[in-house]
């Protein structure tokens, strides 16, 4: 699949191994080699088609290769903003729409409905660091116990909303994520 990407060219103008956008960067596992994954900047291929109306979608797809033709997929919007108020429920579900159902099981199926490649885990994320904490836990228990004191804060509104619409894809119900930068690391299960 990584190679498939690699060789399509309407995409290859927006790859990249740095998972980056507005400030917030998502990590990858130094495990992974650049040969096992790939990121795609499906906003910005949007944006490239230069139509009259272009339609909200995430910022980044991430397939993993995991071995064997099964592969993880990250579905990721990053947002910097200051306050969880400013999170848009019903813009960040249009945007995971457009992006599973158009240029996933649409523009792109060839490679992402291929009956050759399996998904071991599919993730749908939305990444913001309202609370400016990213970067500044050593261990995931100090991540976890800040998590703790943040759920009952406008975490869980943010979380709940968020999961109240469910997506279909691949044989798989999804439903999008809440985490903070770095979390989650892109990695591969084996």
């Amino acid at each position: 699949m990584i190679d498939q990407i690699r060789k399509t060219p309407e995409l290859a103008p927006y790859l990249t191994s740095d998972i980056e956008d507005t400030g917030i960067v998502v990590e990858v596992d130094p495990k992974v080699v650049d040969e096992e994954f790939t990121g795609i900047k499906v906003d910005s291929y949007y944006a490239g088609l230069k139509s009259a109306s272009t339609p909200k979608s995430v910022d980044f797809v991430v397939p993993v290769d995991c071995s064997c033709d099964v592969y993880n997929l990250y579905v990721i919007e990053l947002k910097n903003v200051k306050d969880s108020r400013k999170i848009i429920i019903k813009e960040i579900h249009e945007k995971f729409t457009t992006t599973i159902d158009d240029f996933l099981s649409n523009r792109f199926k060839e490679i992402f409905l291929n009956d050759r490649y399996s998904y071991r885990n599919i993730h749908l994320y939305l990444i913001a660091d309202v609370y400016h904490a990213g970067g500044r836990f050593s261990n995931h228990k100090e991540y976890f116990e800040f998590m703790k004191k943040c759920k009952g804060r406008d975490t869980l509104k943010v979380e709940l909303n968020l999961s109240s619409k469910l997506f279909r894809f691949k044989g798989k119900t999804l439903w999008i994520q809440y985490d903070i930068p770095p979390n989650p690391i892109i990695r591969k299960d084996t």
